[in-house]
């Protein structure tokens, strides 16, 4: 697989990540002050789209792994995200809610964070197609979308945010899992047509606002239409974006879209309420387009000031904490491989 194509999915993960923290940032500060803004409208626009965009790109290389040895499976897709999940579990909850520790702990084993939600599904998500690895695809592909229907109706609601998260998006990893060779292909043919892809998006954005205003927009298949239809849009956007250099910081923040996420929410949660409290951000909008820049920009900051220290193990797991003879084992920290000079032209 040529490294180009590298560019195109960190800027389409840049514009996820981006979105994800803008809609933690946005909720939270509504919360607090009492006010929706021009922020709400974009993030319940951008919604239908987000959560299917996000685990659709994030299975596009799991061939790579799911069909390999079970200890590198392990290793790479099942610990990597576990050790993540719990090292992150234990600073959020010793930085945002301590009195809480250590029941919270136990309590996220089996029922995670809003703020670590993803890490762990990431974990359910993988685990799940590595056990479908040998199924039809088709028959697990109808499977999963039934399953996506019936939650979306109510037929379904377990109780438990593990199994509803499932239940709701795991057709949408399963599919960027499926459809990978797929999707380069689609890319390649696409690829400096920018015109047209501008037209189609823009067409999809009418669209999409239009489900969104007439709030049908989470109803049985129109849910499911809209999500691939977004996770589509989103990875043209990527496209086009990536070939925009003063644009390369969005794809910057793509290829370290899991450090932002890990990190965010402490940012976040400081910057609401300082700004809340402060109050010279008179418009809500701004207020919260302002977090969500701060909730983008101080976790790279921070990375880039612990990554040669020994504070690195929150984003580089300890080579004792990695499998014995996993294949390529010394891969685990939370960035890919960097894209090399040709990828970057």
């Amino acid at each position: 697989m040529p490294l180009e194509r590298i560019n195109w999915i960190d800027h389409a993960k840049g514009v996820c990540i981006v979105l994800i923290v803008a809609m933690y940032a946005t909720s939270g500060y509504t919360d607090l002050v009492g006010q929706s803004s021009w922020m709400n409208a974009v993030v319940a626009w951008a919604e239908p789209a987000l959560m299917p965009a996000f685990f659709f790109l994030s299975a596009l290389f799991l061939n790579l792994s799911v069909f390999g040895p079970t200890r590198h499976f392990l290793d790479r897709k099942i610990l990597h995200f576990a050790y993540f999940y719990m090292v992150w579990l234990l600073i959020q909850n010793l930085a945002l809610a301590p009195l809480a520790f250590p029941g919270a702990i136990l309590t996220a084993l089996v029922s995670p964070p809003d703020s670590l939600l993803l890490v762990y599904m990431l974990i359910v998500f993988h685990a799940v197609t590595r056990l479908f690895r040998f199924l039809p695809t088709q028959k697990v592909f109808v499977f999963a979308a039934l399953l996506q229907v019936a939650f979306a109706t109510g037929w379904i609601d377990t109780g438990w945010i593990v199994a509803n998260q499932l239940g709701a998006w795991f057709v949408f990893f399963y599919a960027g899992f499926v459809a990978a060779p797929h999707v380069f292909e689609l890319a390649d043919r696409v690829n400096g047509h920018a015109q047209e892809l501008w037209k189609v998006l823009l067409g999809w954005a009418a669209v999409n606002a239009a489900f969104v205003a007439l709030n049908v927009s989470d109803l049985p298949l129109i849910s499911l239409a809209l999500g691939f239809a977004g996770t589509g849009a989103i990875i043209a956007l990527g496209l086009l974006l990536c070939r925009i250099k003063w644009l390369a910081v969005l794809g910057h923040a793509g290829r370290h879209c899991l450090v932002i996420y890990l990190t965010f929410s402490i940012p976040v949660i400081v910057l609401q309420h300082a700004l809340a409290a402060n109050g010279r951000v008179g418009d809500a909008g701004l207020a919260c387009l302002v977090i969500t820049l701060g909730g983008v920009a101080m976790p790279l900051i921070f990375h880039r000031l612990v990554r040669a220290t020994p504070l690195n193990f929150v984003y580089k797991r300890p080579g004792s904490l990695r499998l014995r003879n996993a294949r390529n084992h010394s891969k685990a920290s939370l960035l890919p491989p960097p894209p090399t000079s040709a990828s970057k032209a």
